[in-house]
């Protein structure tokens, strides 16, 4: 660990919080409308997140009065697996508390939002009751693990009962949260003066920053293995798991102005049989608790300290804490990834029926009643659902239910899946403004309005049912892994004088999830992001090759060479006389 004089602000608050206590208790059962910035980073762990409302920061300062603060509650089920009375109960929750809409994460979690401090607690304990928790969904430990939510017979079930493992193994001692959030009454710190139980897995001060561990199968990545902390791709032989892949050192986060900070695709460091695979993640992340950068923030993902150590060193480091050396990887990658959008027959007879819920927001809008419809099928037919890594939602069926729950989508004007445009089906973003306190820029609320601007260029281009996997985030940041996006329009600035947003560009990523978009421009205003692609996408249209996808032609021309292009258009230039530039 790193010297205590160097240890940034966050590690003294995490070694002196009380094994996450803090003074949460006190300012719980104050009449401030918000925490201390201490406490709110160690509410993260507890799976509390404080916002204020950014629509009214400006008119709030200017009349001197503090901030609007509010609360996101995250759940964490695991692989996004939840029954019919689990998002039932959630729903209920929302309309009796006059809460903001739930919202599907692209960790398969699920946000409870625009709470205000005096409803955490029974808001916790609702979730409790249903069965849920929201410990461990944030902060610097492993949150919600991720795994394929389709059935593909005893191979999917052995990959669930893994996840669920894992989930277990990796969960902090949980004392805290229950003494702040389950007991009859709020606890005052001064009860807990001595308390020492410090964490058995994570140690007094946890991980040096957040760690994300994703399972899939080789022919669906649709939970984007190579952006984890850990990805274990299954290899099946005779119809069950001989063992997985293990990858290493995936992370979406980066920021722009600093040269060592980048997003990073996760590395192939071994083979492990199923038996081994929880001793070799524990290992993983004790050398990553124990040697992991906790001087800056900005470099305290594990993809970090394997780009200063390198992979060979990490994975020497690694069978050194299990005592034995580990198999060499066998050259396994992904092959194929699904969205899980319309009817799918699974396995075990039954049939998933994959719902869109634009950027991830369950309420009824512009888009069709999502919701109601949701409600509507949960109380008929009482099955269990999935939430996807893309932060749609999945329903299961007897085929005998498939009529009646199509008559529902359609009687709340739902979208079904064969009706969706390329680009509708592989849209994502975050929510941004007004809740995120790291947003810079506007996203889920511009989303609409770009995909339709998107969608119309590609039908007039006759591309509309080209996939094109686009998403738009508020901030450099990485959530909803927009650097693996065909395109990716990402927030960076905000013109004071205009009051215009403008973001980064990223075109050429991989609809498999293992290769990063590239920067193709810089601080374009939002007004003009449609007109910098068209040039991109006539290209695509002219220029491709039999069968290939948009990130994948953007890829092979290059960056440097599509600005060419757009340059081109402007003088006149033949693209021929660009290609032999």
């Amino acid at each position: 660990m790193a010297k205590e004089s160097r240890l940034s602000a966050i590690e003294h608050t995490k070694a002196a919080s009380r094994s996450l206590r803090g003074t949460i208790a006190d300012e719980l059962g104050s009449s401030q409308p918000g925490f201390s910035s201490d406490n709110a980073h160690l509410l993260k762990f507890h799976g509390v997140i404080q916002h204020d409302d950014r629509d009214v920061r400006q008119a709030r300062r200017q009349q001197g009065l503090e901030k609007q603060f509010e609360f996101s509650v995250r759940v964490r089920p695991t692989g996004g697996r939840m029954t019919a009375e689990q998002m039932l109960g959630l729903m209920d929750l929302t309309d009796q508390l006059c809460l903001g809409p739930l919202r599907l994460t692209s960790r398969q979690g699920l946000q409870l939002t625009h709470l205000p401090k005096h409803h955490l607690r029974e808001v916790i304990q609702r979730i409790t009751s249903l069965g849920m928790t929201t410990f461990s969904s944030g902060g610097d430990v492993n949150c919600n693990v991720m795994c394929c939510p389709a059935s593909y017979g005893d191979a999917q079930q052995e990959l669930r009962a893994l996840a669920d493992e894992i989930a277990a193994t990796l969960m902090p001692d949980a004392q805290a949260y229950d003494e702040l959030w389950l007991s009859d009454v709020v606890p005052h710190k001064r009860a807990h003066v001595d308390v020492a139980n410090v964490d058995a897995v994570y140690g007094e001060s946890y991980l040096p920053h957040k760690f994300k561990v994703g399972l899939a199968l080789p022919e669906d990545n649709c939970v984007d293995v190579y952006a984890q902390d850990v990805g274990l791709l299954a290899i099946r032989e005779g119809g069950r798991i001989a063992g997985y892949e293990a990858i290493v050192g995936g992370g979406m986060g980066m920021i722009p102005s600093a040269a060592a900070s980048f997003p990073a695709l996760a590395q192939p460091m071994a083979f492990v049989p199923p038996e081994d695979v929880l001793e070799l993640i524990l290992a993983i992340m004790t050398v990553y608790r124990d040697i992991g950068n906790r001087t800056s923030r900005s470099k305290a993902r594990l993809k970090y300290l394997i780009g200063t150590l390198g992979l060979d060193e990490f994975r020497r480091r690694v069978e050194q804490q299990m005592g034995r050396p580990l198999a060499a990887p066998r050259g396994i990658s992904v092959s194929g990834r699904e969205d899980h959008l319309g009817w799918n027959a699974q396995d075990d007879g039954k049939w998933l029926m994959g719902v869109q819920v634009e950027s991830g927001r369950l309420d009824d809008g512009h888009r069709g009643g999502v919701r109601s419809a949701v409600r509507d099928i949960l109380i008929r037919f009482g099955a269990d659902l999935w939430l996807t890594p893309q932060q749609n939602l999945l329903c299961e069926a007897d085929a005998s239910s498939r009529d009646e729950i199509d008559t529902i989508l359609a009687r709340h004007d739902v979208p079904l899946a064969d009706t969706l445009s390329g680009v509708r089906r592989g849209a994502m973003s975050c929510p941004a403004l007004p809740d995120c306190s790291n947003a810079i820029t506007e996203a889920e609320r511009i989303v609409p309005e770009v995909l339709a601007a998107l969608e119309a260029e590609m039908e007039r281009l006759g591309l509309a049912d080209e996939h094109c996997a686009i998403c738009v985030t508020g901030c450099p940041s990485g959530c909803a892994r927009c650097y693996l996006a065909d395109i990716a329009l990402v927030g960076r600035t905000v013109d004071g004088k205009r009051a215009e947003d403008k973001f980064a560009i990223y075109v050429g990523g991989d609809r498999l999830g293992h290769r990063l978009n590239q920067l193709y421009l810089d601080l374009a205003p939002i007004d003009e992001v449609i007109a910098a692609l068209k040039p991109l996408l006539a290209q695509y249209k002219q220029g491709r090759d039999p069968g290939e996808s948009l990130g994948a032609f953007f890829d092979r021309k290059g960056v440097e060479q599509l600005r060419r292009f757009d340059r081109a258009t402007a003088t006149g230039q033949t693209n021929d006389e660009v290609e032999t530039e």
